[in-house]
């Protein structure tokens, strides 16, 4: 079977089901793990698809709402991230959050007492807080991409010059001890940068799949961030060199 032939029906399968996973389509498809993988990762760099841990979702997915499911967005990684993000946000703070899953799953299970700004370039993310009674939400400007699902450009850029968050929830594709955080796209690496200048503070969320993993465009070393949130203990040995260079570990 064409790679072509595969992705069709990787997509085919996640426009009924709305979510997959990797075992599943490897099964489905007769081809090893590896080359299901490197399908989704082209498949999402194309906008047609978002990789979660072990699998993907259908992009109309994210507009759900995050508790729906299992073995879904609401498993028990995400769950213990969430529950970490959440002890670091106070009432009447500034938040700042970009696009990716965990921060919309974060958004999701804001406690409804909670009286804070939330700041984003996640559309998204913003239609999901729409009913949430105390929370305001700024939406910054700029360009749409349909492929990344957030705005970016000059106009956002502009934007974020009027802001100072207390804290920026930064989403990544990989983070590395020794590489730094990383991502797939340059204009977002800029933009994640500018993120963290007008930010008192900056924490990344990294899913297991993401530790120790590289993309090709760098947003900063380990050391700039205040703080790593992971589903795993901060003594956990596969964080051991994350520690090492002195970051917080949640």
């Amino acid at each position: 079977m064409l790679k072509e032939e595969r992705q069709q029906l990787i997509l085919e399968k996640l426009n009924t089901d709305k979510k997959v996973t990797l075992v599943q389509l490897g099964q489905l498809l007769s081809v090893s793990y590896d080359s299901i993988r490197r399908d989704i990762i082209e498949l999402e760099d194309r906008g047609l698809l978002k990789k979660v841990h072990g699998g993907a979702i259908a992009n109309s997915y994210l507009t759900m709402n995050a508790d729906q499911g299992k073995g879904g967005l609401a498993n028990t990684e995400f769950n213990i991230i969430t529950k970490k993000a959440l002890r670091l946000i106070e009432n009447h703070r500034i938040i700042l959050m970009d696009g990716g899953t965990t921060n919309y799953h974060i958004a999701a299970q804001l406690p409804k007492n909670l009286e804070i700004t939330i700041v984003t370039n996640n559309p998204h993310l913003a239609v999901v807080l729409a009913e949430h009674p105390k929370v305001d939400v700024i939406l910054l400007g700029g360009t749409f991409y349909k492929r990344y699902q957030i705005t970016m450009g000059s106009k956002t850029l502009q934007d974020l010059s009027q802001i100072h968050a207390d804290i920026y929830f930064m989403g990544v594709n990989g983070g590395h001890p020794d590489k730094g955080l990383s991502i797939r796209q340059f204009e977002e690496s800029v933009l994640k940068q500018k993120m963290m200048s007008v930010s008192a503070k900056t924490v990344t969320c990294l899913i297991e799949e993401k530790i120790n993993s590289v993309e090709h465009y760098k947003v900063c070393d380990i050391k700039e961030v205040d703080g790593i949130i992971t589903s795993l203990s901060a003594e956990h040995p596969v964080l051991e060199e994350f520690a090492n260079k002195g970051v917080k570990l949640y």
